[in-house]
């Protein structure tokens, strides 16, 4: 009779764990599907992040959801958020702030396909819905806009074609600019994926975008003002 119960307390033992075993093999077998709320395409590398919850992080940190280790991101520098009426990005106290469209927000912004979110020289763009696997590949093939510089002086126009723009005093430059203090390479403006940047080489007089001294690539929005010395350029899209 005590050799019975031993040998069943083995056995409820052994019932035990093949019932949890299976329990669990069930959980991860029928596990439905993450659904794609939107996506995040980082614009530099076309790298796509699907949005599969309602918040996601976006920083330095490795804890974040989507991770950079861009210099001038930092360590939890913004959250996309699903809320009632849509999609919204949050700035998360970040040194180098949270730019939609080119334009900074202050705290929060409601999001809309398409737009583009600049997270210090970051840029990804945001696309709505669980079509945009779908719809992906078209859509970040887009031309945007024929674009252009304005001299502010005297309305000179430079078109912006092909896929880079020089700057400075070396004769041949796109833009050649006479003045001893300009760099002979100054700046240069560059298309990818059809988005133009600006990177600043200046060593004597800095390029600043809008009052703000460029340090890396930085991407250029209808009515960023370019200044290098006395010369500014206004970039247009048309």
């Amino acid at each position: 009779m005590e050799s019975l119960e031993y040998l069943m307390r083995y056995v409820l033992c052994i019932l035990a764990i093949a019932v949890i075993v299976n329990c669990v093999w069930s959980l991860i077998r029928l596990r439905p599907d993450k659904k794609v709320y939107a996506i995040l395409v980082n614009m530099a590398n076309d790298q796509q992040h699907p949005i599969t919850c309602y918040e996601t992080s976006i920083g330095r940190s490795k804890f974040c959801d989507v991770v950079f280790t861009n210099s001038t991101v930092s360590r939890s520098h913004a959250v996309v958020a699903l809320r009632k009426d849509g999609f919204y990005v949050f700035d998360t106290e970040s040194k180098t702030g949270v730019y939609v469209n080119g334009n900074k927000i202050e705290k929060s912004e409601k999001l809309s396909d398409g737009d583009v979110i600049a997270f210090g020289t970051a840029i990804m763009k945001f696309y709505m819905g669980s079509e945009a696997n779908n719809d992906i590949s078209h859509k970040k093939d887009e031309v945007i806009t024929r674009s252009r510089l304005v001299n502010i002086v005297d309305n000179t126009e430079f078109n912006l074609d092909g896929d880079y723009i020089t700057i400075g005093r070396q004769a041949g430059s796109n833009i050649e600019i006479s003045a001893p203090y300009v760099s002979r390479r100054q700046a240069e403006i560059f298309k990818q994926n059809n988005h133009w940047f600006i990177v600043d080489f200046g060593k004597v007089t800095k390029t600043t975008l809008n009052g703000e001294q460029i340090f890396s690539e930085t991407p250029l929005y209808d009515g960023d003002v370019i200044k290098i010395g006395d010369f500014a350029f206004l970039y247009e899209e048309n």
